[in-house]
């Protein structure tokens, strides 16, 4: 989805109820506090509007429903937080974006099966109809930890037609504890559909500036940067722009209205029309950038023993593994064994419902091969939705 708004974008980071009430969240309920108190996220949400941002974001990350429920609140507190962070935007009686905040703190590896993409799937889906309920213009996915819930919220804003920005957690070498490398996931997401992507790393500005650097060749679409306006300096501001990216993010308690300013008065090297490195397919954990001509392997059928296979097929004079799909059921096999390889995969199949599968489960960004017996209309149909590459 094409970014709506104007660059570069500076969006208000207090996107949890903790981030306003300034509360320990293992000691003191932040949401019944905002609940009692409504000014305390009223006045903390105008302040931002002063300070010149271009939008703010309803504070509905981290939030512990099953406290909420405990208090006798359901799931209504994510159209009522981010309806009452709308009435916070109109400044001089212009309109600035909502936009409303999920989380997820799941970390570990996970199995790719696809009952757990589709609950992921349908919880995302569900959360995003009350925010936009409530006033959201776009979902920022915040600080998230892996492939399968960044794509499964990516899917869910589209199929609840507003523009999603995602953020990925990441350490100086641009991992995460799932060991999930950014590239990988930006070049599946925004061949997927999101409207912007970035990072936030626990080492700083210095760290995340490096890390936006290296992907600016392969972005397509904005870059995230999160900063700090109070701590960073405007040198370091200007280093992360000028360096790729267009969208920020500030964390500040206190947000500096003249770095904000200065920010704003920025150019930004982000343009849609530029020609990007991101002809590629990829894994969770690794990108593939393509040659113009793939060498595949002899066609593998998912099976019991397909680990074994793929770990075999690394030492081939080979740069791809072509993926026989039989039937839909084939689809969480692939997924739940692609880390076994290194390799890019190519799948066929003259199932639609198999390739779908497929290109729904797998955690990454696949080639479909295009000699099946499949209309072509449809094909392409399926590798626009899911951001695969057709061959």
């Amino acid at each position: 989805m094409k970014f709506p708004y104007r660059l570069p974008f500076v969006i208000d980071g207090k996107a949890s109820c903790c981030d306003i009430t300034k509360d320990n969240p293992d000691d003191v309920c932040a949401e019944h506090r905002i609940l009692c108190q409504p000014a305390l996220l009223i006045s903390a949400k105008q302040s931002s509007v002063e300070n010149k941002v271009d939008s703010l974001l309803s504070p509905t990350g981290d939030i512990r429903h099953s406290r909420l429920r405990d208090l006798g609140f359901d799931e209504d507190f994510n159209r009522f937080i981010t309806e009452l962070t709308a009435m916070c935007v109109k400044t001089g009686g212009e309109h600035i974006p909502t936009g409303g905040v999920i989380t997820h703190k799941q970390t570990g590896r996970i199995e790719y099966k696809s009952p757990a993409f589709e609950d992921c799937y349908f919880s995302y889906l569900e959360k995003m109809a009350l925010l936009k309920e409530g006033g959201a213009q776009y979902i920022l996915l915040k600080n998230h930890k892996n492939l399968l819930h960044m794509r499964a919220g990516v899917l869910a804003a589209k199929t609840s037609k507003l523009p999603v920005f995602v953020v990925m957690e990441v350490d100086d070498e641009g991992k995460n504890e799932d060991d999930t490398d950014y590239i990988a996931a930006l070049i599946t997401l925004q061949a997927l559909g999101a409207a912007a992507f970035g990072i936030y790393c626990k080492d700083g500005i210095s760290a995340e500036t490096a890390l936006i650097k290296r992907a600016f060749p392969h972005a397509e679409i904005p870059l995230i940067a999160v900063i700090d306006s109070l701590a960073d300096t405007e040198q370091q501001l200007q280093a992360v722009i000028e360096n790729g990216a267009s969208v920020l993010i500030d964390i500040a308690d206190n947000i500096q209205k003249h770095k904000i300013v200065f920010l704003k008065s920025l150019p930004v090297r982000y343009s849609p029309d530029t020609l990007k490195d991101s002809y590629a397919a990829a894994a969770d954990r690794e990108v593939f950038f393509l040659s113009d001509s793939l060498t595949l392997s002899e066609p593998l059928y998912c099976s019991y023993g397909m680990a074994d296979e793929l770990i075999d097929l690394d030492d081939e004079n080979i740069n791809a593994i072509y993926i026989e799909l039989t039937s839909a059921d084939d689809a969480s096999c692939l997924a739940d064994n692609a880390d076994m390889t290194k390799l890019p995969f190519v799948i066929h199949s003259n199932d639609a419902t198999a390739i779908e599968a497929a290109l729904r489960y797998f955690q990454g960004r696949l080639i479909i091969d295009t000699k099946c017996d499949i209309d072509e209309p449809k094909l392409l149909a399926l590798a626009q939705k899911y951001g695969a590459i057709l061959y």
